[in-house]
């Protein structure tokens, strides 16, 4: 028996079990600890002790060098792998692997693993990887096959010194990142409000990126170009959505000129996407529909940082097991377990109500807003249903209603959850057969833009999850209900979660966001509970 600790050391930190090649835990620590975007990752090593009785190696990802830590005198290693150790009760009895130096390998090789391909080109791309020797990597490729056999095949940086050349300059995700900035939000981790706003677009600009961000002056942005003004903080929204929309459409066109060299290099069919540009759903679709159609295509829910911590833990157990079992990714919720008597103590004094799915499918049809807590949280950025608020679809004013609720801006679509075999009647699948994870900004079919109009962007696409019964019942079962009573098998489906904090992880967290917020009902499937408000 094989049992690997896997951490991720740096924003969206994570602690991941796997055993036999098993995910047996994997959570961000935000989601522990409430502060959004945390980067040391103490709790959830705390956590592991409740999954395991020992371990046998730790990886570390990250992308800056590791310090070591001294106890009276002594050198003890990193803070991360002491703690582990001090958890068990062990001392140097387990072998520590520091990735600090391939953040891109970390990527990529989860993503192999999670994919269930026997051999794949693995593409990775994000704002920025591991920084050494003054540069910084900003795109890499390798072609992965079982064990952990892994060849290089490109690697970009960019050097660190020349940072503000534009000539130096080569990572799409830093583009995006930089006019996220540009529009007064995160660069690190808001781009995706700004993959909304180009929705809203309606004309390429003539505009060369790297000489309005960077000219010869210096800085994130080009004050001197004449779009800097207008644009800033989206003074005119128009103009902002076109610029969005600009760099939309160039990230799409090169990113798919990017991966139709990759699949030149080997005789591979399988292709895996992963880094935090790969969270950009509307790209992923462009993708699918543009690259061969032999290609098979699998892209890593868990494509942000969050995700690195899992890649290190199998790439060492396929290391020291040299397994070639084959353990794909079925599933996201990888969150802590929590037992029915727990749930019941907490919510002992709230306002309950016992309820059948379609008691709760009906509340949905009268436009009631309703959390859904159950089961492991997700790992990753998406809600799955265990951690989601769920909204009538039908409902006209239905995006305007919860983007308020959530406090988000106005231009924010959202996604929905169907019935995996309604998913074809609805939506232009361009070949996927189904989308468990949210990766795909898929086409509305004509036909059906006037009947879910919620969770329909304004470029007609609406990010969708198929759900299959066995992959989430209790979801299943009441979207299945929904449908009986309405004729419609989605759900508007979106992360349980205000603006700015993490995903609700306990039944505490759940409770706080209730009554914090506009959202009529929590419902508690594996109970038959709904919790109403009570001010008492």
């Amino acid at each position: 028996m094989k049992t690997i600790i896997g951490v991720n050391r740096h924003h969206n930190a994570t602690t991941t079990v796997v055993q036999n090649g098993k995910i047996l835990l994997s959570i961000e620590e935000e989601r522990l600890n409430r502060f959004k975007n945390e980067g040391i990752p103490f709790l959830g090593i705390l956590k592991t002790k409740d999954y395991i009785d020992d371990f046998d190696s730790i990886g570390i990802a990250g992308y800056a060098p590791l310090g070591d830590i001294q106890v009276h005198g002594k050198p003890q290693g990193d803070l991360f792998s002491f703690t582990a150790g001090r958890v068990f009760l062990k001392k140097n009895e387990f072998v520590r692997n520091d990735f600090w130096k391939d953040h891109h390998f970390t990527h990529a090789v989860g993503s192999f693993y999670n994919s269930g391909f026997e051999d794949a080109i693995c593409i990775v791309m994000d704002g920025s990887g591991s920084k050494y020797d003054n540069k910084e990597e900003s795109y890499s490729s390798f072609y992965i096959n079982y064990p952990n056999n892994v060849k290089t095949l490109t690697k970009e940086y960019f050097n660190i010194s020349e940072y503000h050349s534009k000539n130096n300059e080569k990572s799409l995700g830093r583009l995006y990142a930089i006019l996220t900035s540009h529009f007064g939000f995160d660069g690190f981790y808001e781009c995706g409000k700004v993959m909304g706003l180009a929705s809203y677009g309606k004309k390429i600009l003539d505009i060369d990126f790297y000489d309005f961000f960077y000219g010869n002056y210096g800085d994130y942005v080009n004050k001197n170009h004449p779009l800097y003004e207008p644009t800033l903080n989206m003074k005119d929204f128009q103009l902002s959505a076109d610029l969005a929309y600009t760099l939309q459409q160039y990230i799409q066109n090169e990113s798919l000129k990017k991966i139709l060299l990759e699949i030149e290099k080997t005789n591979s069919k399988n292709i895996c996407l992963s880094g935090g540009f790969f969270m950009n759903c509307v790209n992923n679709y462009h993708l699918k529909k543009h690259l061969p159609i032999d290609i098979n295509l699998y892209v890593e829910p868990i494509a942000h940082d969050g995700g690195t911590s899992l890649g290190v833990a199998k790439y060492i157990y396929y290391s020291l097991s040299k397994d070639i079992k084959k353990y794909p990714q079925t599933t996201t919720y990888y969150g802590l377990k929590y037992e029915k008597k727990d749930l019941l103590k907490s919510i002992e004094k709230e306002k309950t109500k016992s309820v059948t799915y379609t008691e709760v499918a009906e509340l949905l049809k009268q436009n009631k807003i309703i959390a859904i807590y159950q089961g492991r949280s997700e790992q990753g950025p998406r809600a799955l249903g265990n951690r989601s608020i769920l909204f009538n679809p039908k409902n006209i004013n239905g995006k305007d209603i919860v983007n308020q609720v959530k406090k988000r801006e106005h231009f924010r679509p959202f996604g929905g959850t169907i019935l995996h075999e309604n998913m074809s009647d609805y939506f232009d699948m361009a070949g996927l057969t189904e989308s468990p994870f949210m990766c795909y900004a898929v086409n509305v079919k004509q036909e059906k833009l006037s009947e879910i109009p919620a969770i329909t962007h304004v470029d007609n696409t609406c990010r969708i999850q198929t759900l299959k019964k066995e992959f989430n019942p209790y979801f299943y079962n009441l979207i299945n209900e929904f449908y009986k009573l309405t004729g419609t098998p989605i759900l508007l489906n979106t992360s349980f979660n205000l603006a700015g904090e993490p995903m609700v992880e306990t039944i505490e967290d759940a409770l706080k966001t209730l009554y914090n917020s506009e959202i009529d009902y929590l419902y508690l499937p594996e109970l038959k509970l709904v919790v109403e408000k009570s001010y008492k």
